[in-house]
């Protein structure tokens, strides 16, 4: 849920921080708003799968109760799983400034959820004809995405659960939003959790 690495884990500390991601992230995700537009304009996909509004008092509980359910779901997993279970990457965020941290976060998350539930989960759905299918291919898709988390496997709890609710719930509401604020919410608050010494990794 996190940027991917784009760098040699042994010049981590080094070169990688959230600044030098943020312009990238926000081009690619400018590009992928416009492909959604196109898809839209050519029919390929109507707007009311992007956008749909129907039920929006449901659309807001649910948003707002997934969001407290994977947050408390990252602290729960952050509190029993050891430091040396977690990716490098994870503990670094935390020490970026906060206007750093939200603007970046924001652009990785507009990014992830544009291409993977926007384009790809969409894409298979119109292959399969199956809701299910899409999400959990699209789910098994975004974990090799993260594959850094490989070498953490413990870590793909981390990001198995999570997708697969982001992916299930886009199809529920139709809305492409519901899923960006629900994995916006999730990583800002854990990330800001950390920065404030509200939670810490165990030795």
């Amino acid at each position: 849920m996190e940027p991917p690495n784009i760098v040699n884990q042994k010049n981590f500390k080094a070169e990688f921080n959230l600044k030098d991601i943020t312009p990238i992230f926000a081009v690619f995700s400018l590009i992928l708003s416009v492909l959604i537009f196109v898809f839209i304009k050519i029919e390929l996909i109507p707007v009311e799968h992007y956008f749909s509004l129907e039920n929006p008092s449901k659309l807001v509980v649910s948003t707002i109760m997934t969001s407290i359910g994977l947050i408390i779901f990252g602290i729960v997993l952050t509190v029993i799983m050891p430091a040396k279970f977690i990716d490098e990457t994870n503990k670094t965020f935390q020490h970026e400034s906060l206007s750093t941290i939200m603007i970046s976060m924001l652009f990785v998350v507009l990014f992830e959820e544009l291409l993977f539930r926007g384009i790809i989960q969409n894409f298979i759905f119109l292959i399969l004809k199956n809701e299910w299918y899409a999400i959990i291919v699209t789910a098994l898709i975004f974990v090799i995405y993260h594959k850094r988390y490989f070498n953490k496997p413990l870590m793909l709890l981390n990001i198995t659960l999570p997708s697969l609710v982001f992916c299930w719930i886009y199809f529920y509401h139709d809305n492409i939003i519901v899923p960006v604020i629900i994995h916006y919410t999730m990583n800002i608050t854990l990330t800001l959790m950390f920065k404030y010494n509200l939670i810490r990794l165990r030795n």
